[in-house]
């Protein structure tokens, strides 16, 4: 086995390819971990191939694309490149074993691998192999394009072919390039496409037993209709997909740029738009100007309805019009607006003002009579009428304002119990999220949340690192960011021997699990860490381990019986 490639150590194999052998090196200068390939065939095609890949991938800087840090010959003439170390998995792993991926998710992938495709087009490079094995998924949720190794140049011809062509590989494969035409942008958005719709449905659009089969299919078959395989996949989502595949170029999106704005339109009906202060609850906030639209096509109308939501009624009148609305308003609310218990107790309110006024008139006012000694009575009981009329039943409506300034009272006052704020949540690796206690999904960029007034605690968590939980207290009618900072990670794998399998194990003096057959993986911030072992019966053991960022520590201990 090597030890050495050029100024790079060997530390392990990790995979040996149908040209090559892949190994996890070191660069001892600048003390990163990296991915070393080499190529070692005689073969002429594959020596271009490998070649071409250096000489394109070595000058693509994106995100989403894996960065190639060197190239260069052994002292023997074995080609190899120098490439970023990728950790997580690939993307036709997580497809095989059918994994439970929330649909945001799904569409964020292929709106970051459309914008990697785009900046390489705009470099003027095709890919000309994209497909689920080809796209690495990071434990942070980046996602890396991979192997530029039968990429073209849209500039300078090239011989180059795809030798050893697989049945897997021709699943992927455009119209135009198994009729030996020309490539351009549009032909790796047909294999995005195929990639599409096997990440939402599970099957490929053509599928076969034998090469011919599928080629066949391709050429002259149109697929079944994902929404069919799948039922209840957004529509518009099925719109995007559906285009991707179109046998003629010239129908499909123009650009990955253009297929990246319809994806990630798609991703503000699933999601909301992300980084904006959503909605109130009313609905009351106008809708952006202007058709949206998802590449050429018009966004549903019924999306808008649903956008509106409660907002779509504001344009009803609350009551019909009455014919005599031009007649004066009544003194008093129309009946309607006035509860049962309110007249109820206006009425009564009315009655003892009126029964109360008459006897303070008549006993206390000029109609009282005194006493007259020589006649011992009061005049007849005919002479008090007067005390009928002495308060004007008209005047009583005037004495009591409280109905008009109760039903004004309630209106006014509903508002400030609605009252909320917003957090707006990022972090700078993606992260699954919870506010208090409560899921709500990942989080990379600025994405916001309408909470209530009042103390919040948000929680992080990235590949296992974590919880990173951040209070934060929100005010009504504000915004507040609210940010996790992960550190860089790397991961520990820890073993012990056969006999102590059940051993507890403390990182940094935090228990972590128990010892198992296979090793305890742990994902750790990087530097130096403190592993510590024990289990009842055994002298405990400790190490101090070295964790690079994006890189794996092995550590293995012997425990020894007391």
């Amino acid at each position: 086995m090597l030890t050495k490639v050029g100024k790079y150590e060997i530390i392990e194999k990790i995979g040996v390819g149908g040209f090559g052998t892949v190994y996890r090196g070191r660069d001892p200068y600048i003390k990163r971990t990296v991915a070393i390939k080499t190529c070692q065939s005689d073969e002429d095609e594959l020596r271009k191939r490998f070649f071409r890949e250096a000489e394109f991938a070595g000058n693509l800087h994106h995100r989403n694309i894996t960065t190639i840090y060197d190239f260069g010959l052994t002292d023997e003439g074995l080609p190899y490149i120098v490439q970023e170390f990728l950790t997580g998995e690939d993307l036709d792993r997580k497809i095989k074993r059918k994994d439970d991926l929330p649909l945001a998710w799904r569409v964020r992938v292929l709106a970051d691998i459309s914008d990697g495709l785009h900046y390489a087009h705009t470099c003027g490079i095709v890919h000309r192999d994209v497909k689920p094995s080809n796209i690495r998924i990071l434990e942070d949720g980046t996602v890396k394009i991979m192997d530029f190794g039968i990429a073209k140049s849209m500039v300078t011809e090239s011989t180059l072919t795809q030798t050893g062509i697989t049945l897997g590989t021709a699943s992927y494969l455009a119209p135009e390039q198994i009729r030996g035409e020309p490539v351009d942008a549009r032909t790796d958005i047909f294999s995005l496409g195929v990639l599409a719709y096997e990440l939402f449905t599970y099957t490929r659009p053509f599928a076969g037993d034998h090469i011919s089969t599928v080629l066949y299919k391709i050429m002259n078959e149109n697929p079944p209709s994902p929404a069919e395989v799948v039922p209840g996949l957004p529509p518009e989502l099925v719109a995007v997909i559906e285009k991707t595949l179109e046998k003629d170029r010239n129908n499909r999106f123009s650009s990955c740029a253009e297929l990246k704005a319809s994806l990630m339109a798609v991703l503000e009906v699933l999601s909301g738009p992300v980084g904006a202060p959503p909605r109130s609850a009313s609905g009351d906030e106008p809708l952006p100007s202007g058709p949206r639209t998802f590449g050429s096509a018009r966004l549903d109308e019924r999306l808008l309805v649903a956008q509106k939501g409660p907002s779509a009624a504001a344009d009803l009148p609350l009551r019909p019009e009455s014919p005599s609305s031009a007649s004066p308003a009544p003194l008093a609310p129309p009946p309607e607006e006035t509860g049962s218990a309110l007249k109820v107790f206006l009425g009564a309110l009315a009655i003892l003002v009126v029964v109360g006024g008459g006897l303070g008139w008549l006993l206390l006012g000029p109609g009282a009579r005194k006493a007259d000694p020589a006649i011992g009575t009061a005049e007849p009981a005919a002479t008090p009428a007067p005390s009928a009329t002495p308060i004007p039943v008209s005047t009583v409506p005037a004495t009591l304002p409280a109905p008009t300034a109760v039903s004004k009272v309630v209106p006014t006052t509903a508002p400030t119990v609605a009252a909320t704020g917003t957090a707006v949540v990022s972090s700078n690796t993606y992260a699954q999220l919870s506010i208090d206690g409560v899921p709500r999904g990942s989080v990379l960029k600025a994405k916001s949340f309408t909470l209530s007034p009042g103390r919040h605690v948000a929680s992080f968590e990235s590949g296992g690192y974590g919880p990173i939980k951040v209070p934060f207290e929100v005010t009504a009618g504000e915004s507040i960011p609210v940010r996790a900072d992960f550190p860089p990670l790397g991961q520990l794998w820890i073993s012990v021997n056969p006999d102590a399998v059940g051993a507890e194990i403390l990182v940094d003096g935090v228990v972590v699990g128990r010892a198992g057959s296979a090793p305890l993986k742990k994902t750790v911030a990087e530097g130096t860490r403190r592993v510590q072992v024990r289990l009842q019966g055994f002298e405990p053991e400790e190490q101090s381990v070295e964790v690079y960022e994006q890189d794996k520590a092995t550590v293995v201990f012997t425990l020894r019986r007391k």
